[in-house]
């Protein structure tokens, strides 16, 4: 192809493209003056879902704060009284209850020191 034929072809397409853009710029012309008032740039009104936390009045906590002393007053007197005599099968008499010795407790303490040295060192060996 010659220089010209290039030329005329990008021409061509920048006049097209003037086209739509003339277009557009009617468009929003014919919406501008049916809406009467220009746009302005305002900052944007943040929504209550994505603003952080709630605020609340100094009133609303008080009374959130009563409600509470309320709440765990109520827990600490039930808490405190005697729990009702509840009819239990008798025991039987071979019946023991298992509790771990210190040897024990011991043993699975070592164990689990090494469990967690050795995931240690396997992730330190990642890095």
């Amino acid at each position: 192809m010659d220089r010209q034929r290039v030329l005329e072809l990008a021409l061509n397409e920048l006049q097209r493209q003037r086209a739509g853009i003339d277009e557009e710029i009617e468009t929003l012309r014919n919406e501008l003056e049916g809406i009467g008032a220009p746009i302005r740039q305002t900052r944007p009104v943040p929504s209550p879902v994505t603003r952080r936390g709630r605020t609340r009045t100094a009133a609303e906590r008080k009374v959130q704060a009563q409600r509470m002393r309320e709440y765990w007053a109520k827990r600490r007197a039930q808490a405190a009284r005697p729990v009702a005599a509840v009819k239990t099968a008798p025991a039987a008499a071979n019946t023991k209850t298992r509790s771990m010795t210190a040897a024990h407790k011991k043993a699975l303490s070592l164990k689990m020191r090494e469990i967690w040295k050795k995931r240690k060192a396997a992730e330190a060996k990642k890095r």
